[in-house]
């Protein structure tokens, strides 16, 4: 019968511990986030995780241990700006590594159209009466513009029933200096700073070529913002 044991003394935290948000991008348009965590020892067994800078734990006295894994769903605390959340890991006899950050900027709230209007809201093809002059202001700067044809008022920027105004007969989209910025369709990729207006024309002719037929048609205008790349809703 043996008359001894072994007993291992281990005094060094867990080493190489990183944490990186959605896969090291710099920014988020969701406070909804994955962080991949690491530890660069052999076997993680028994190890455990604490994290804060989230939504559930501002700060590391209110963070808990939980069990060591790879990948982990978080929530950022609200609010547009930067973010950095922090990870500690502890081995199976409780040796803390030192703790490991990183940062994101969350941007959740979307550009939005402000005081859109049109000169007319009922058109024909006779001249005089053939085209509308539009206009709007946006909240912070943008990249992009596109005004369609939706079914829904409710419809996206990307919703497949959406219908690409041409502008063959004139319709167009200018800058406050007049400058012209559509494309083939009434589409834009410019910079536009919140500061300015932007302006449409819109021919029926150009309506009636893509959306045939009298009744109401639902004009809607998208921007995507310059610092985040998300579309108005």
């Amino acid at each position: 019968m043996a008359n001894y044991v072994n007993i291992t003394l281990d005094t060094i935290g867990p080493s190489g511990v990183s944490v990186l948000i959605n896969g090291d991008s710099d920014k988020a348009t969701s406070s909804a986030v994955t962080l991949t965590i690491g530890c660069s020892d052999d076997d993680t067994s028994g190890y455990q995780m604490k994290i804060w800078g989230t939504a559930d734990a501002h700060s590391e006295a209110e963070a808990a241990w939980e069990t060591y894994q790879a990948t982990k769903n978080v929530t950022l605390p609200s609010g547009d700006g930067l973010k950095t959340v922090y990870v500690k890991v502890r081995d199976d006899v409780w040796n803390e590594s030192a703790e490991a950050s990183d940062t994101i900027t969350l941007y959740e709230k979307l550009p939005s159209i402000i005081g859109l209007s049109v000169n007319k809201s009922k058109l024909s093809l006779v001249d005089g009466q053939c085209m509308t002059q539009g206009s709007f202001g946006i909240d912070e700067n943008i990249d992009a513009v596109r005004v369609m044809l939706v079914e829904n008022v409710n419809d996206s920027y990307d919703t497949v029933t959406n219908v690409s105004i041409p502008v063959t007969n004139g319709s167009v989209i200018t800058n406050e200096n007049g400058d012209a910025i559509s494309g083939s369709v009434l589409e834009a990729e410019s910079i536009i700073d919140s500061i300015q207006l932007v302006y449409f024309d819109i021919s029926a002719a150009d309506i009636n070529a893509v959306a045939p037929g009298d009744g109401v048609k639902i004009v809607k205008v998208f921007v995507r913002s310059a610092g985040t790349g998300s579309w108005s809703v």
